[in-house]
């Protein structure tokens, strides 16, 4: 079976809708990666993918959601420590610096 990041990123938003499931970040980390790691699944850039989630699910703030852990991911493993936003979460991200556009 193959997914997308997109497919991940609608069940991290299903999962922790408050008007939906109203899952904690942590209890969306642990069942998503389990379903990320069967081997019968396949995701390019699963590992970013895990990694959007760890950042997820030990992140306290709103203002940090999984896309964000999705661009923080993808960033780390690119190398990349800089991102021009308006969106002050990145903020709170340990080796990223934010600059307004």
């Amino acid at each position: 079976m193959e997914s997308s990041e997109s497919v991940i990123s609608e069940a991290v938003y299903v999962l922790s809708s408050r008007t939906l499931y109203n899952r904690e970040r942590e209890e969306v980390r642990l069942s998503l990666s389990a379903v990320i790691e069967l081997p019968g699944l396949h995701l390019p850039g699963k590992e970013v993918c895990l990694r959007a989630l760890d950042l997820y699910g030990t992140t306290t703030t709103r203002w940090l959601d999984f896309v964000e852990c999705l661009c923080v991911a993808h960033m780390e493993d690119a190398g990349i420590e800089t991102i021009f936003s308006f969106d002050r979460g990145f903020d709170s991200v340990p080796g990223i610096a934010r600059q307004e556009p």
